[in-house]
């Protein structure tokens, strides 16, 4: 460890000015605490909003950096001790340009916003973000700093209580909410002593593609915490602790076919009940416990292609006790896969902020570890047990070191991994972070592995020129059930670089990227290699077009195979009714073929194609279609054609209540999906949802000794029921 000692000692002096320097010529407000909150009814008449501090400069991000806002924007921010006050009123020169749509909260990313930033520790590590639409729809994220470049990296998993209200008047739209300290992590104060905030709002305007912000934000610097204003002024917040019980019922009755013997089978429904607690020990510790939790997917996994992939495919987790929280959880070596707990009966977690040290554990059983077939005798039955511990100390803006552990222990059998991380902010454009971890994985009746991995990078990240260097490292003998690994035994180094030019006209910006990439195995052997050259431009109007060709070596089965491809995406958002995107992929493939046949080169071609239409502000469509092929030039025979065809459709009757319909079909399997979805929300915890979901697919594919037919048969069939109430204290 004596280059990890050597590299603190050189930052030292980086950190000091870091943190001297950290506010310097940063926009500052002082809100005052209001004697008598404001009524929420999108009208801007109370008292309240008179004494309250106004904002009304904001500057544009995009497309023009620096130049004043196109369209009017007034902000007023107010406190009492148990929320924090605003009220928007976003004007338009021309209301033909407002996008404003009814949709689920979370759904507004295609509509005009603003959104307010709130760095409680301001530490630069970690904001809270709320947003809402012209109609008062809310969105909410955690984002951290994680992200390199100019985007905000945000995950709008987080979901939490604060209320909104208001709508469209003649010149715009005024939307009024109220955040409650509750809702929020924060360092405690004495009495009489101020809180110190990172405060950030956004407005974007869809039709011009155009982000305005309060503190102006440059492209010179890497990062969007770095450059939020400063919130001063609010005291004696309520020392109430946060009290949230979620109790919850499902029902579902299923009916499934049984593929061996082509019986079909009815299941009676059964209620479930289970329970969420989160209780605020401290105003920035917070301990969650959930018994029997309904962990059922209100929405399926986005369609992929699983024909002709050499490693398995990622799925995303959806689940909300394992979605809280999880940034914190989140590494550059993927530690933590909460999917891999497939059916917890139990689980808890505590998570904050001491000081400047972040902390999270959590725990949890998988009982369908026991129920995996050809199991030995002993862990039939038997419950797997997780624990994930991380460790963060916050060094300087946007640094720090952190410890992971992670664990899964069934019966004998058990998969552990330690590893400790970091990242440093090197003056305004430069970031170094790397991540060590040590496995010990014993299989069950199987050898025993322990293996290192590590991985390093180094990134630039300026207003034109931008690079960065990695450096990944992953034993033979490295192994995890905890996490997300798609293969080991890899040496790899990359190199990324990229050049943007800023017309700021037709052409918003443009410029040309390239990468470099070779991996060696431990024996020294050349296994992947990759040059590639692209180009980006992005035009006024919300229009972008990539393209890109590379010339390739894959080693797959001992064979090299050179390999020439080539790609073109695109997306268009220029109208409020419409929008489309896509992606097209071809040129040289392998088809991945084990023992006793052999792998071969072959004409690929893949890609995908989106289109969003909504004729009414409450209706939206979306259609998709994804797709693959492949072809053997030596015979002259397609191998596969693969289509996925997706629509899913929406209809928000009121700000509560939503129908929704996904329809989906896989001609290479011959799979047929329909779900329908009933929502009736109050808010982010208190839902009620009634769905139906049947599954049929094509005889011959389900079983070719019982069927020779392609007529479609009934696979599953299920009526679905869930109540969540939230209740807070």
């Amino acid at each position: 460890m004596k280059w990890l000692c050597t590299l603190l000692v050189l930052l030292l002096p980086v950190a000091a000015l870091a943190d001297e320097d950290a506010l310097t010529g940063r926009p500052t407000i002082e809100i005052f605490r209001v004697a008598h909150p404001p009524r929420l009814d999108g009208r801007l008449d109370d008292a309240a909003w008179k004494t309250a501090a106004k904002i009304t400069r904001f500057t544009q991000q995009n497309p023009r950096e620096g130049e004043p806002a196109t369209e009017p924007t007034e902000v007023w921010l107010a406190y009492d001790s148990r929320n924090l006050y605003v009220a928007i009123y976003a004007h338009y020169t021309d209301v033909a340009i407002m996008r404003a749509n009814r949709v689920d909260r979370d759904q507004t990313r295609r509509d005009d916003r603003v959104a307010i930033y709130l760095d409680t520790f301001l530490d630069q590590q970690r904001a809270y973000r709320f947003s809402v639409n012209g109609y008062g729809v809310q969105g909410d994220a955690v984002m951290n700093a994680a992200g390199h470049g100019h985007d905000r990296n945000e995950d709008d998993s987080w979901d939490t209580l604060f209320e909104t209200a208001g709508g469209p008047v003649a010149d715009g739209w005024i939307v009024e909410m109220a955040i409650p300290f509750k809702s929020l992590r924060y360092p405690s104060r004495k009495h009489g002593e101020a809180h110190r905030w990172g405060l950030q709002i956004l407005r974007t305007v869809e039709a011009r593609d155009e982000s305005d912000t309060w503190s102006p934000v440059s492209r010179d610097v890497d990062g969007f915490l770095t450059q939020m204003g400063v919130l001063y002024g609010i005291t004696d917040l309520s020392t109430s602790r946060n009290l949230e019980v979620l109790p919850t019922m499902t029902a579902v009755q299923l009916g499934s076919l049984d593929s061996d013997t082509g019986v079909y089978s009815h299941h009676r429904a059964k209620p479930d009940f289970g329970v969420n607690v989160k209780y605020g020990i401290t105003s920035n510790l917070t301990a969650d416990f959930t018994a029997n939790p309904d962990f059922s997917q209100i929405e399926s996994d986005r369609p992929q292609i699983d024909v002709n992939q050499r490693y398995p495919l990622f799925f995303p987790e959806q689940r909300p006790f394992f979605l809280e929280g999880q940034e914190i959880f989140n590494t550059q070596i993927n530690l933590v896969h909460t999917r891999t707990i497939v059916d917890p009966r139990v689980g808890a977690k505590i998570t904050g902020k001491v000081n400047d040290t972040t902390l999270g554990v959590l725990v949890a059983d998988d009982g369908a570890a026991g129920l995996v077939d050809d199991l030995p005798a002993r862990a039939q039955g038997k419950i797997a047990r997780f624990l994930v511990a991380r460790l963060r100390q916050d060094l300087y803006t946007e640094s720090f070191l952190g410890l992971i552990l992670a664990d899964r222990e069934l019966v004998d059998s058990h998969s552990r991994a330690l590893g400790v991380d970091g990242r440093f902010r090197i003056g305004q454009i430069y970031r170094f972070s790397f991540m060590a971890v040590g496995t010990d994985y014993q299989a069950l009746d199987g050898p025993r592995y322990r293996g290192p991995a590590f991985q390093a990078s180094f990134n630039r990240a300026g207003r034109s020129f931008n690079y960065s260097i990695s450096h990944t490292n992953y034993s033979p003998d490295f192994y995890t059930d905890t996490g997300f690994i798609r293969r080991n035994d890899i040496q790899q180094t990359e190199l990324n670089a990229s050049y943007t030019f800023y017309p700021e006209a037709t052409v918003i910006n443009w410029g040309p990227r390239m990468q470099l990439m070779r991996n060696y195995d431990h024996q020294g052997v050349l296994e992947d290699e990759q040059y590639e050259a692209g180009f980006n431009v992005r035009f006024a109007r919300n229009i972008g077009l990539r393209a890109q060709a590379s010339k390739e070596m894959e080693r797959y089965d001992g064979i090299d195979f050179p390999k020439h491809r080539y790609s073109v995406n695109g997306d268009a958002n220029f109208s409020s009714r419409i929008s489309f995107g896509g992606g097209w992929r071809w040129g040289d493939g392998i088809r991945y073929l084990e023992d006793p046949e052999i792998p071969f080169l072959g004409r690929s071609m893949s890609g995908d194609v989106n289109l969003t239409a909504r004729p009414t502000a409450r209706l939206a469509s979306n259609l998709s279609l994804n797709f693959s092929r492949f072809r053997d030039p030596a015979l002259h025979r397609e191998e596969f054609d693969v289509h996925i065809y997706r629509a899913k459709t929406t209809y928000q009757f009121t700000d509560r209540l939503q129908l929704r319909n996904i329809l989906e079909y896989n001609d290479y399997s011959g799979k047929l999906g329909l779900n329908l979805l009933g929502t009736y929300r109050i808010n982010a915890g208190t839902v009620f949802f009634l769905g139906y979901d049947d599954r049929r697919q094509e005889a011959i594919n389900i079983n070719d000794e019982l069927y020779d037919t392609t007529r479609m048969l009934q696979t599953s069939r299920s009526f679905f029921m869930k109540i969540a109430y939230l209740f807070r204290y």
